[in-house]
């Protein structure tokens, strides 16, 4: 019986070859986008799944909260590690990870200098924690001793190829912190939220880590939980941990009980993120990697759908349009002893197999397309990830999910004709199933608007943070890293010979630059009572007249003055501070690499500009001097003011003067504005993603929309042919046919404008600065729909409208 319904529907297929091209296009368009959006989501939600504990890790993250405004951290102090895991039963261990962003460590291996940025400090139970083999070395002890290093897997073949790389030095300045190999494991899988090259010791840090410290921030922290414990239960308790530890220490340091500290508005709010939600999840400052978006990921899979939903619709409305086609075959069977299952299992037959036949098509689109869909969706696939069985399950099994979800109303409808209705002509006018086609077409649109909507607002949003006021020029901006290897007198002398190449108009050094890592730095008016916390940015002479910021009051720092104990605020902090005319106070500090005896005065405020992505409000900043800190006038980076018509020259004449003083150094250099752009990686792959596949959503809608204006036209053909007879005109017969289908637009558009108004404001809720929506995006997204619509729908129009009208009169 089977095969009887496999001959049955592939003799139908042929015979109408137009439908069956048609169907079998738009679902392998649908399928093949639904494919490579699930492989997207499957990627993003494999993130941190594959540690065997991962189900009882939890990192320990903090909101640390200030007078009117809070701020979020990945990291916290190094000190609660130990105490949270002897003082909570709960607790089974703890580990602490340390990632400096931008601290490169160049070392030396067989006389080759080699540069790494991607090193991490772990505490010894690391690999109790995190499921990443160690392929050589003793779990114990391999990150016991100070000064010991394991390498990935990739890192020890690139220093040492086939040698044993254990107990191998790696030779850095000063010869006392060598670092020695004491292991060997694998590379960092990708769908993880860890980072690393290297894995160092966190002993090689007990001199900065001594002293206990319940205020600072500089660890990531994971507990990992006995498997009864409860992770809100361990979240009510830390507290009672915070007024015990930290009291004492903000006491000394901003000179107010842990109570009435909390008055002002400040504190510590401690909670847990499980391990494998931080890369959706979190959206914290100091992150080891850039998060990922739940939002994004499920705003993509609904895409997904709904473009699979529309490739279904066309098929059902197709089907159903062709019904009155079918009826008298329907009838024929009937009366010849057809049951109406068996008749029912016909037409989902050749649904599935035509559904079948779009799975292989979609098949073979991810496979053309995948390499530029990487490219687009910023990801690496393979096509091996195309023949994994997951996939290729996955594929099958929505494939005929598909099938029955399409072919299920239209199967149900044919076989429930009656056999004497049908044989006498009373369905041929094909009214039936005519509402479900309305609604179905309404949904269509109502979903092609909804896209259209948020893909222009997704669009400007993104426009909007490459073309705002950022407060500083990032165009023309050179930033020389690795700067802190010169001391004091070299880095000037650097300084001043860039200074001298033609096509540079400003030099000056920094510790970070804008999208970069800011420290925190608190300081207080002296003889106030609370520390105002905010970022903090060590800097030279000239970096506000390199970076070209505004100042409000004021001035910056000047070689003209002894700036040592100077300090420059941005208007943020003078607010919070509440400060009038603040030029002239004076600041103090509980900073340990500051000096806390001395007083700060204030000789410039700075207008605020966005050191952070637009994600984020501008907050306190403080512009301390370089002379005045822990660098010691050592410039981490050294940032370039150049004029950008021979950048390339430019940039070579730079290099050569580097070699002279880091001839062995590999010369890295960033330019701000493209790091900038980095900030919105995700935005701009949410924009490309989101614009192509409204486009591919649009084109299926439009195909099955053509197709039913073509049966449409085909059924009216003897009534156009009387119009015309009686003197209709071309125009006349177009409105007529394109009237019913643009009301149905219509219909779709009033729906969606309400629903992508309040989804895309939800959406924009993640940025302090955004856009307003204004009418006129839903006035452009509804004449597009229209336009798109009518265009479609008038082809066919025009066409029925030009048949002579002989040719449909003759038969009767």
């Amino acid at each position: 019986m089977i095969v009887n319904y496999l001959k049955i529907a592939w003799r139908n297929l042929t015979r109408n070859r137009n439908y069956a091209v048609i169907n079998i296009l738009g679902l392998a368009i649908g399928l093949a986008c639904f494919m490579l959006i699930i492989l997207y989501v499957r990627d993003e939600m494999a993130y941190d799944k594959f540690h065997g504990d991962g189900d009882r890790i939890y990192r320990m993250a903090l909101e640390r909260k200030y007078p009117g405004r809070a701020r979020n951290y990945a990291i916290i102090p190094h000190s609660y590690a130990q105490t949270v895991a002897d003082d909570l039963s709960e607790v089974e261990d703890a580990c602490r990870l340390f990632y400096f962003q931008g601290n490169n460590m160049v070392y030396e291996v067989n006389d080759e200098l080699f540069e790494e940025s991607y090193q991490m400090f772990a505490d010894s139970n690391f690999f109790d924690f995190f499921t990443i083999p160690l392929l050589q070395g003793d779990p114990e002890s391999a990150l016991t001793h100070p000064n010991s290093v394991i390498l990935t897997e990739s890192t020890a073949n690139k220093l040492f190829g086939q040698e044993n790389p254990i107990g191998k030095i790696l030779d850095l300045e000063p010869p006392a912190n060598n670092l020695v190999v004491s292991g060997v494991c694998a590379d960092v899988p990708e769908q993880s939220h860890l980072r690393f090259n290297m894995l160092r010791s966190v002993a090689t840090l007990n001199q900065f880590l001594g002293q206990p410290n319940y205020i600072s921030f500089s660890a990531y922290t994971y507990l990992k939980l006995h498997p009864t414990a409860d992770p809100i239960i361990v979240e009510s308790k830390f507290p009672d941990l915070v007024v015990k530890y930290a009291s004492g220490q903000v006491l000394n340091s901003f000179g107010v009980d842990y109570e009435e500290y909390q008055a002002q508005g400040n504190g510590y709010r401690y909670f847990l993120q499980p391990l494998p939600d931080i890369y959706l999840n979190s959206n914290l400052e100091a992150e080891i990697k850039a998060p990922g978006s739940r939002q994004r990921v499920y705003f993509f899979l609904c895409i997904a759908i709904l473009i699979l939903l529309i490739a279904c619709i066309n098929f059902m409305n197709l089907a159903t349009a062709k019904s009155a086609g079918r009826a008298r075959e329907v009838g024929i069977r009937k009366t010849l002893g057809s049951e109406r299952a068996q008749i029912a299992t016909q037409f989902l037959v050749e649904a599935i197999l035509i559904t079948l036949a779009a799975a292989v098509i979609a098949w073979s689109i991810n496979m053309a397309v995948l390499k530029p869909f990487n490219e687009l969706a910023g990801k690496s696939f393979t096509s091996q990830d195309l023949w994994q069985p997951g996939f290729l399950l996955i594929l099958l099994g929505v494939g005929l999910l598909t099938g029955l979800l399409s072919g299920a109303y239209p199967s149900i409808a044919l076989s429930s004709f009656k056999p004497v209705e049908v044989l006498h002509g009373k369905l041929m006018q094909n009214t039936r199933g005519a509402g479900l086609r309305n609604v179905l077409v309404v949904f269509q649109f109502a979903v092609s608007v909804f896209l259209i909507i948020a893909s222009i607002l997704v669009y400007q949003q993104w426009t909007f943070t490459q073309n705002k006021d950022l407060g500083f020029d990032k165009e023309g901006l050179l930033t020389v890293q690795g700067a802190g290897r010169l001391d004091q007198s070299t880095s000037e002398t650097f300084k001043n010979q860039i200074l001298q190449l033609p096509a540079v108009n400003a030099v000056s050094g920094c510790n970070t630059q804008p999208g970069g890592q800011y420290f925190g730095m608190s300081f207080k008016p002296s003889g106030a009572l609370e520390m105002t916390t905010g970022s903090g940015l060590i800097v030279d002479e000239g970096y506000i007249e390199c970076m070209d910021m505004e100042m409000a009051a004021g001035r910056s720092f000047s070689k003209d003055f002894m700036d040592t104990l100077s300090i420059v605020i941005n208007e943020a902090a003078v607010r919070e501070m509440n400060l009038d005319d603040p030029v002239g106070k004076t600041l103090v500090t509980n900073e340990n690499f500051l000096n806390a005896d001395d007083t700060y005065t204030i000789v410039g405020v700075v207008k605020d500009f966005h050191f952070q992505s637009l994600h984020h409000p501008i907050t306190p900043l403080f512009f301390v001097h370089n002379q005045h800190s822990f660098v010691a006038g050592v410039d981490q980076l050294v940032t370039v003011r150049f004029d950008t018509r021979n950048y390339r020259e430019t940039l070579t004449q730079i290099e050569d003067i580097w070699a002279q003083f880091e001839p062995e150094v590999p010369f890295r250099y960033a330019f701000l504005d493209q790091e900038w752009a980095t900030l919105y990686d995700k935005e701009i792959t949410t924009r490309r993603i989101s614009g192509l596949f409204t486009l591919i959503a649009i084109f299926i809608a439009c195909l099955g929309l053509l197709a039913l204006a073509a049966f449409t036209a085909e059924q009216r053909t003897k009534e156009i042919g009387i119009r015309k007879v009686l003197g209709a005109s071309v125009p006349n017969l177009v409105t007529l046919l394109s009237r019913d289908f643009l009301k149905l637009v219509l219909i779709g558009i009033i729906i969606a404008v309400p629903l992508a108004w309040y989804g895309m404001s939800q959406w924009l809720q993640q940025y302090a600065y955004r856009i307003e929506m204004n009418v006129g995006v839903f006035l452009f997204a509804a004449f597009l729909a229209i336009l798109i619509a009518f265009i479609t729908v008038s082809f066919q129009s025009i066409r029925a409208a030009l048949t002579n009208p002989i040719k449909s009169l003759r038969d009767e």
